[in-house]
């Protein structure tokens, strides 16, 4: 037990030899395990890109179906003034009298109209 250690060339050569080939396979090990990981991610990312451009998508439909809703509404307005006025004309047709309910209703397309900004002064 006495005995020396002692390395000589060869010895020298195969360890480094060894740690050259131990750093090797390890990156390499990473490399791949990198990828792997890479791989089984790019779903993810895949869905979440589609998930942002269909977000971005119900975004903009929801704008133009509340801009539609508005204007409906707005022409739903519109046509109830509208058909009270032509009942007062129509009652008024037929009796000659009413000209209360004539009066309001014209009074009502004006303040409409007026509001819209379709008449000024009638």
């Amino acid at each position: 037990m006495n005995q020396p250690i002692g390395l000589t060339p060869n010895d020298l050569i195969a360890i480094l030899l060894w740690v050259c080939g131990a750093i090797i396979s390890i990156s390499s090990a990473t490399a791949i395990i990198i990828k792997l990981v890479q791989k089984a991610k790019q779903p993810e990312r895949n869905q979440d890109k589609r998930i942002e451009e269909l977000e971005r998508l119900v975004k903009r439909h929801e704008q133009l179906f509340n801009n539609d809703n508005t204007r409906l509404n707005e022409l739903e307005e519109g046509n109830r003034v509208t058909q009270q006025a032509l009942l007062a004309l129509l009652s008024h047709s037929i009796n000659g009298n009413d000209t209360d309910k004539l009066t309001k209703a014209r009074d009502d397309l004006q303040q409409y109209l007026i509001l819209r900004g379709g008449v000024h002064n009638a």
